[in-house]
């Protein structure tokens, strides 16, 4: 996955402390240390969302649009439709 290297550091700390061990480990985890349900994540983007002073009208969701906008600027078309889960191109 791509993602500016100014956020290396951050997101390597991230994963040495806080995710799932190996490559198939889930990045975030619940409470327990298993995988994140929405029961146990809302209540922490709310919060995390709140400390951040983002209005409760952006929603998790959002933030996978705009690290795609912000890929925008140095990938081609077809890596920003792969980040995105898209196997075809759009209708022109």
């Amino acid at each position: 996955m791509a993602f500016p290297a100014e956020l290396l550091s951050d997101v390597s700390a991230h994963l040495a402390g806080f995710a799932g061990a190996g490559r198939d480990g889930h990045v975030f985890l619940g409470p327990q240390g298993g995988q994140l349900r929405r029961s146990n994540f809302r209540d922490d983007w709310i919060k995390a969302r709140r400390k951040a002073g983002v209005t409760a009208d952006v929603h998790f969701h959002d933030l996978r649009h705009t690290g795609n906008t912000l890929a925008a600027s140095g990938a081609s078309l077809r890596e920003l439709m792969t980040r995105m889960g898209h196997s075809t191109r759009p209708r022109r």
